[in-house]
C-alpha cells in the first residue's frame, strides 16, 4: 500500500494558501474601485491586487491581469510594485504548474528586490524558490534555499515565516523518505500552528502530516489528519486543501476496495478543484481517478485518462510521476489484451528507470570518487605529517637551548621590574600620605569654617534678630498706646514695622542657609511654599505651582547654590505678585541636555523688554544666577506675562 499510495497524495507547500471564499468579494471590490478610472499609481497597484486574488479562482485571469500590472509598472518606473507583480505571477504559474514560467518570474523579482538590498523579500523568495526546486526533483538546491530564508527569519525572530520554512524542509525529508525526521519536523509546526490558532497554515500542514504517517503504513492516524485538514481547509475557504484531502482520503479508500466510497469523494474533489484551473493539479487528480478506475477494472475509462497524463508529466519532465503512469497504462494495456502497447510501455518504464539509476549511480560514483580522493589525500598528509614531526624535533632542540637564554634574560628583566616597581609604589605611597595630609587639612579647615558659620548664625538670630523683634514690638507700642490722628505718620510706623518683620524673614532664610551644608529642591520647594502662604495673607487668589522631574528628586548642591536659586526664585514669584499681579505661577524643574531647567512662568502684566529698565532686582537675580555658573535669561510679552528661564550644569 505505501508505494502505490506515494503517487497519490498532494505535496501542498504552505506559500500557496487559497482564500477563494474572500477572493471573489476582494475582487468585485476592486474592479469597482477600477471603474472610478483612479490614478496611474493606484491602477497599477489594483492591477496587482487582482494578479493576486485570481489566483485563488482563475489562474488564466491572474495571468491577464498580471500582464496588465507588469505594464503599468513599467510606465510608472515603480520597482517595488514591479518585484511584487512578478512574485505574484510566478505564485500563479507555480499553481499552474508551469515551473519553467514560475521560475523565470520569481528570478526577475530577485533581482530587483537585491537591487534595493531588500532582505526580507529576498528571504521570501528563496522559500518559493525551493518550492519549484522540490517539485523538480532538485532536492539539494531546494534544501539550501529554504535553510538560507530560514537564516533570515530566525534572525529576526519571525517565529511565523520559521515554522512555514521547517514545514517545507519536512517535506523534503519526506520525499528523501527519511520519515522520523518529516514526522519531526511537520508536527513540531503543526503544533506550534496549533497553540497560535494559525488555521489557514494548519490547514495545509494537517495534510502534510497524513502523508508522512501514509508512508509510514500508518493508515490510521493518515485518515486523522487528512481529515482533520479537510475541517480546517473548509473553515479557511481555501479549496485545493479540501480537494487534496478528499483525493488523498479517496486514494486509502481504493487501496481498502472501497470503490463507492473512492468515487464519491473523487467526485468531491474534482469538484473543488476544477475552480482553482490548475493544470497540475487537474493532472495529478486525474491520475489518482485513473488509479481507481484500474482498481475497479474500468480499464477502458482509465487508459483514456492515462494518455492525457502522460502528455503532461512527459512535456513537464515529471519523472516521478511518469514511473506510476507507465506502471499503470502497463497494467491497463495487459487488461485490455494488448502486447504491443504492453511491451511499448514496459521499454520506455525500463529507460526511465535506467536514466533515474544512472543519475542515482553518477552520484554515487562521485561520491566514492571524492571519498577515494580524500583518503589519498589522507595518506600524503600523514606523510608529511611524519618529516615535519622529524624537523620540529630537530627545532625543539634548537628551541630548547634558546629559551633557556630566554628564560634567564627574563628573569633578569622581572628582577629590574620589582625594583622598580618597588620604588614606584613608595613614591606612590608617599604622593597618598601627602593627599591624606591635605584632605585632614581642608576637613579641618572646613570644620572651623563651619564652627564660624554657625557662631554667626547665633549672633545674628541671637543679637540682630532679637534688635529687629525688640524694633518691631517698640513700633506696634507706640501705635496702640499713643492716638496718632497723622496718617503719614501711622503709614509711616506701620513701614517701619513691616520692614522689620521683612527683614526678620530673610535673616532667617539666611541663617538656614548657612546653617545646611545641602540643599535639594524639595527644600528649596518648602520654602518657596512658606514665602506664597505668606504673600497670600495680602493676596488670596494665587494659584502657585511648584514641579520638580522625578530624576531630579535626588540632586544635591552646595549652599552657595542654594541660597542664590532661592532668592532668585524668592524675587521672581515676589515681582510675579507685587507688580505683575499675577494670579497663576508656575516653576517648573526639569532635566535636558545633561543641564537643570529651571522656569518660572506667570500670567501677570508682563513688560517691553527692549523699553523696560532693569532695576536692581532683575539685576540681581542675573549676577545671583551667573556667580553660581548659570545662565538666566527672562523673556515677557505685555498683557501676555513672564518666563524666567535658569540653566545650571548637573554636577
Amino acid at each position: 500500500m505505501k508505494t502505490t499510495l506515494l503517487s497519490l497524495y498532494f505535496i501542498f507547500f504552505v506559500y500557496f494558501f487559497g482564500y477563494s471564499q474572500n477572493a471573489q468579494d476582494k475582487i468585485d471590490g476592486l474592479k469597482k474601485e477600477l471603474n472610478t478610472n483612479p490614478d496611474a499609481k493606484k491602477t497599477a497597484s489594483i492591477y496587482s491586487d487582482l494578479t493576486w486574488y485570481y489566483s485563488k479562482i482563475s489562474t488564466d485571469s491572474a495571468l491577464h491581469y498580471g500582464e496588465k500590472a507588469i505594464d503599468a509598472s513599467v510606465k510608472l518606473k515603480d520597482s517595488t510594485l514591479l518585484a511584487q507583480v512578478y512574485s505574484d505571477i510566478g505564485a500563479v504559474y507555480f499553481i499552474k504548474g508551469d515551473f519553467q514560467n514560475s521560475k523565470s518570474n520569481y528570478l526577475s523579482a530577485y533581482k530587483i528586490r537585491k537591487l534595493r538590498n531588500d532582505t526580507r523579500g529576498l528571504a521570501k523568495i528563496n522559500n518559493n524558490l525551493a518550492n519549484i526546486y522540490e517539485k523538480t526533483q532538485q532536492y539539494k538546491l531546494a534544501m539550501a534555499s529554504f535553510l538560507e530564508a530560514l537564516s533570515y527569519f530566525e534572525s529576526i525572530n519571525d517565529e511565523k515565516n520559521c515554522s512555514i520554512i521547517k514545514g517545507n524542509i519536512g517535506l523534503i525529508e519526506l520525499k528523501l523518505k527519511n520519515y522520523p525526521k518529516a514526522l519531526q519536523y511537520i508536527s513540531d509546526v503543526v503544533k506550534y500552528q496549533e497553540k497560535n490558532n494559525f488555521k489557514e497554515e494548519l490547514c495545509v500542514n494537517c495534510l502534510n502530516l497524513g502523508n508522512v504517517y501514509l508512508q509510514m503504513n500508518d493508515t490510521l492516524h493518515a485518515l486523522q489528519w487528512y481529515n482533520k485538514s479537510v475541517k480546517e481547509c473548509t473553515a479557511v475557504g481555501n479549496k485545493k486543501g479540501v480537494s487534496s484531502g478528499y483525493n488523498n482520503i479517496a486514494a486509502i479508500k481504493t487501496e481498502q476496495k472501497k470503490s463507492k466510497d473512492a468515487l464519491a469523494l473523487y467526485e468531491k474533489s474534482k469538484k473543488e478543484r476544477e475552480e482553482l484551473n490548475s493544470d497540475l493539479d487537474k493532472t495529478n487528480f486525474n491520475l489518482n481517478l485513473a488509479k481507481e478506475y484500474v482498481a475497479s477494472k474500468k480499464y477502458s475509462e482509465a487508459k483514456k485518462i492515462l494518455l492525457t497524463t502522460k502528455t503532461f508529466y512527459e512535456k513537464a519532465n515529471l519523472r516521478d510521476k511518469l514511473q506510476i503512469n507507465y506502471n499503470s497504462l502497463i497494467m491497463v494495456y495487459t487488461n485490455l489484451n494488448q502486447p504491443d502497447s504492453v511491451g511499448f510501455y514496459v521499454r520506455k518504464l525500463a529507460i526511465l528507470n535506467e536514466q533515474l539509476l544512472s543519475e542515482n549511480t553518477v552520484k554515487q560514483i562521485a561520491e566514492l570518487e571524492t571519498k577515494y580522493q580524500t583518503e589519498k589525500k589522507e595518506k600524503l598528509l600523514e606523510k608529511s605529517k611524519a618529516a615535519i614531526a622529524m624537523r620540529e624535533l630537530e627545532i625543539k632542540k634548537k628551541e630548547t637551548q634558546f629559551l633557556i637564554l630566554v628564560l634567564i634574560s627574563l628573569a633578569l628583566i622581572i628582577i629590574a621590574f620589582l625594583i622598580y616597581r618597588q620604588q614606584k609604589l613608595k613614591n606612590k605611597q608617599q604622593e597618598q600620605e601627602f593627599e591624606l595630609k591635605s584632605a585632614i587639612a581642608k576637613i579641618e579647615t572646613q570644620n572651623k569654617l563651619q564652627e564660624q558659620r554657625l557662631s554667626i548664625s547665633r549672633d545674628l538670630h541671637d543679637n540682630i534678630g532679637s534688635q529687629l523683634t525688640f524694633i518691631i514690638s517698640s513700633v506696634d507700642n507706640i501705635k496702640y498706646a499713643f492716638d496718632i490722628q497723622n496718617t503719614k505718620l501711622d503709614n509711616k510706623l506701620s513701614s517701619i514695622s513691616n520692614f522689620a518683620k521683612e527683614t526678620i524673614v530673610e535673616l532667617r532664610d539666611t541663617i538656614w542657609a548657612m546653617n545646611t551644608n545641602e540643599f535639594t529642591f524639595e527644600d528649596l520647594r518648602s520654602r518657596i511654599f512658606n514665602f506664597i502662604e505668606k504673600a497670600k495673607t495680602a493676596k488670596e487668589n494665587i494659584d502657585f505651582k511648584f514641579n520638580v522631574d522625578d530624576s531630579l528628586n535626588e540632586v544635591k548642591f552646595s549652599s552657595v547654590v542654594g541660597i542664590n536659586l532661592y532668592r532668585t526664585m524668592q524675587e521672581a514669584v515676589n515681582n510675579a505678585i507685587k507688580y505683575a499681579e499675577a494670579t497663576q505661577i508656575e516653576v517648573k524643574v526639569f532635566q535636558s541636555n545633561n543641564q537643570i531647567q529651571i522656569e518660572i512662568k506667570d500670567n501677570g502684566k508682563g513688560f517691553d523688554i527692549e523699553t523696560v529698565d532693569f532695576g536692581n532686582g532683575l539685576n540681581n537675580m542675573k549676577k545671583r544666577i551667573e556667580e553660581v555658573n548659570g545662565h538666566f535669561e527672562i523673556q515677557s510679552i505685555v498683557n501676555q506675562g513672564t518666563n524666567i528661564k535658569i540653566e545650571l550644569k548637573i554636577s
